[in-house]
């Protein structure tokens, strides 16, 4: 329990107050944490047994609990900044003016530079 406590749940979530997690971002995460947390106990997917049952077991809260006071702690953090710090202006940045219409024009980093081709 201790090695995924320590090792396996900070690497997952590494970088995660950042993130812009959709859907299927967590499901992967909780896949992940799943399979360590399955090793940990000696189940496997043929035990069919569910990830809540495990999570009771083993007396810990699930990924996304944890992804989202990360993301708290590191909202405080922003807010106990100083207004000068780069990381603060870039939270608090909104863009001016508007969106073109269509679709988005084609950028130098979405164009290869050997064939000149858009990828």
């Amino acid at each position: 329990m201790k090695f995924y406590k320590v090792v396996a749940r900070p690497s997952l979530l590494y970088g995660s107050e950042t993130w812009v997690t959709m859907k299927r971002d967590m499901t992967r995460l909780e896949a992940a944490e799943m399979r360590v947390l399955r090793s940990v106990t000696g189940y496997t997917r043929l035990d069919k047994i569910g990830s809540e049952v495990i999570r009771k077991e083993l007396e810990i809260s699930g990924i996304q609990d944890v992804r989202i006071k990360y993301k708290q702690n590191w909202i405080n953090h922003l807010e106990r900044m100083d207004n000068n710090r780069l990381p603060k202006h870039a939270h608090n940045y909104t863009p001016r003016g508007r969106r073109d219409h269509g679709c988005p024009r084609k950028r130098w980093q979405c164009v290869d530079a050997r064939t000149g081709q858009t990828t």
